[in-house]
Order: C-alpha cells, then sequence, then structure tokens
C-alpha cells in the first residue's frame, strides 16, 4: 500500500472534472450548424491553493478556452469545474457574482484589454465601485494607489491614459485591476507574450512575488514552455484541446514522457540541463501542422505529428495514465528519448 497521503476534493481550490466544450459552425443565411469544433475534450485538472500550474502548448490547444471556462465566461458542453466544492455552472448570477470577486483573469494583451478613454486610476477603481466594496471617494483612491505600489507603480501614474504607458506598465495596471477585489485565483492568459524580452522577465518576477506576499493561486497560460517552466509548480501540456502530460515542473523538463512535450522541449534549448544534451542531439521537429479541430484525427490526437506513432494509436484514444512520476496520455510513453 502506497505510503502517499490521499488526495481529496477538500484539498482543492478548483477542480475541472470531465470538461468539454464543442464549438458550433454555422454558415448561411440562416446560420445552420453544419458542424463542431472540439475544443476542449474530457479535460481533468486540479488546482490547489497557492499553487501555479502552467498550461502549455500551441494555438488551438484549448488553453484559452480552459481559462475561460473557469470563469464561467463560456459554458461548457459537457463537465463540472468546481471553486471550493461548488459547481459554478450550477449556480445563479447573483451567486456568481460573489465568487467573481474570488476568481480573476490578466489578458494576454493590456493595450485592448484597458479602455482608452479612462484614466489608469479610474479603469482599477472600476470594480471597485461596481461591487461595492468600498464607499467613499477618499477611500477608494487610498486604496487604487496601494494597488499601483502593490504592481510597481507610483501614484502619478494614476493620472495618465493607457496611451502614455509603455507596455510593461500597462501590464502592471492590469494586474492592479485584477488584484482590487483582493482575489484568490488568478487566471494569467499569456500575460507577458505581448511584451519585450527585456520586460517579460521584470513581469514574471512581480507575479511571482505577489503571489507569495497575496498567497494566491495562479492558473499560468503560455505557448512558451520556456515562461511556464520558470512560474510554474506543475505543469499541463495541452495538444488539441486534451492534457497530454502533466507532472511537476522538474520531472516535465529533466524527465518528458510525451513525444509532444518532447518536441516542445527541443524547441526551447535554453531551459536548464537540456542546453547541454540538446546540443549533441538533433533538434525534435514535428512535420506538419495542428491538426483541424473540426475534424480531429481518430485514436491519439498526436499521431498525425508524432515520430513514434504506430497501428494501435490509430484506433486507440491514450488515457492519462500515471507513468513514474508524470500523468502521460500516450501508448508509447517514454520511448521517445532526449538522450
Amino acid at each position: 500500500m502506497s505510503n502517499e497521503p490521499q488526495v481529496t476534493d477538500h484539498d482543492f481550490l478548483v477542480q475541472v472534472k470531465n470538461l468539454t466544450k464543442f464549438f458550433p459552425i454555422q454558415r448561411g443565411f440562416w446560420s445552420k450548424t453544419v458542424g463542431y469544433v472540439q475544443a476542449l475534450k474530457d479535460i481533468n485538472l486540479g488546482i490547489k491553493k497557492r499553487q501555479i500550474i502552467g498550461i502549455v502548448g500551441e494555438s488551438g490547444s484549448g488553453k484559452s478556452t480552459l481559462g475561460k471556462l473557469i470563469l464561467k465566461l463560456l459554458e461548457p458542453t459537457d463537465g463540472e469545474i468546481l471553486y471550493k466544492e461548488r459547481n459554478i455552472f450550477s449556480l445563479s448570477n447573483k451567486e456568481m457574482r460573489s465568487i467573481r470577486q474570488r476568481l480573476q483573469i490578466v489578458f494576454q494583451n493590456p493595450y485592448s484589454s484597458l479602455s482608452p478613454r479612462m484614466k489608469i486610476k479610474d479603469i482599477i477603481a472600476e470594480p471597485i465601485i461596481v461591487h461595492k466594496i468600498i464607499q467613499d471617494k477618499e477611500g477608494i483612491m487610498k486604496r487604487v494607489n496601494e494597488l499601483l505600489n502593490l504592481a510597481g507603480l507610483e501614484e502619478q501614474h494614476g493620472n495618465k491614459y493607457p496611451h502614455e504607458l509603455s507596455g510593461g506598465q500597462r501590464q502592471r495596471v492590469a494586474i492592479a485591476r485584477a488584484l482590487s477585489l483582493s482575489p484568490e485565483f488568478l487566471i494569467l492568459d499569456e500575460p507577458v507574450s505581448a511584451l519585450d524580452v527585456s520586460v517579460q522577465a521584470q513581469i514574471l518576477n512581480l507575479l511571482i512575488d505577489l503571489q507569495k506576499k497575496l498567497n494566491l493561486t495562479y492558473l499560468f497560460i503560455s505557448h512558451n514552455l520556456s515562461v511556464v517552466s520558470y512560474i510554474s509548480t506543475q505543469i499541463a501540456v495541452m495538444y488539441l484541446g486534451r492534457i497530454v502530460e502533466f507532472g511537476h515542473k522538474e520531472d516535465i523538463i529533466k524527465s518528458p514522457k510525451h513525444p509532444y512535450t518532447i518536441a516542445l522541449l527541443s524547441a526551447n534549448p535554453e531551459i536548464g540541463d537540456l542546453r547541454s544534451k540538446l546540443r549533441k542531439e538533433k533538434r525534435i521537429i514535428l512535420s506538419g501542422e495542428i491538426p483541424d479541430p473540426s475534424n480531429p484525427p481518430s485514436g491519439c490526437v498526436f499521431r498525425t505529428r508524432c515520430p513514434i506513432a504506430k497501428e494501435r494509436c490509430t484506433s486507440e484514444i491514450p488515457k492519462l495514465e500515471l507513468y513514474n512520476n508524470q500523468q502521460v496520455a500516450c501508448h508509447y510513453a517514454g520511448e521517445l528519448k532526449l538522450n
């Protein structure tokens, strides 16, 4: 019998259970549905309090869709999302309104996510006013200035408009706004991909400091595995709407088991101990592009690009199962090696 402590539902802040999302394809004058795009299929994920879970994958893998579903910005085709053991999709608008204070998001592009017609101080104050967190104007402005300082900005930035700030400063404003309601869970949807490389590390370090200072829980979404590995404690690798590998950061980086994860690592030779390995080995370059999600491949969704795919992969969908320290959805997990 295992000596590992048993994990129960009480241990998780957010749980994703058998989550599936299809988007209808509509054509013609009457918007007739002619098919469906499979954005997510049977996603299961548990996020404990104060964890930083990284979600990585190519564009079209379903990362952002997962984030929007967790915030109930989209309705699922099937499955549940539990916040503190309550299914958010069964809650009324009134019940969800109070929960939204605890669940916030930082979007990819800080320029498009901030109103160009509002001053920075008003952008940060708006959620406080809408949710009636603080009633008096003086108290609101005091809180706004606290949030500006928390995000690494000065009070004078509150009197500027978004276009007067740099990209990094605008993203700091977006972070301050997300923190205005004192949330405990933040979805960070590609928060540094629109920024200069020199600024990315500053924002990542800010997010790490805030997570420790405020005991926050993050779901960090990115297509860049090196960025995800820098900030996350655990990593989920997604491909065409499915999680294909999940585990602790160290295990994923040092000993990946799924061919897709290995290919992503091969494309990021600057990550840790892999540098010396990948200098000696040829990079694993995937052929073709991610398949059409409206017509996914039979069996394993990765088989059309996998360098070790076999006949079994064409007919049998691999389940996400424990392999050493990772969960891997591959019939031949661990057969493709980095060295």
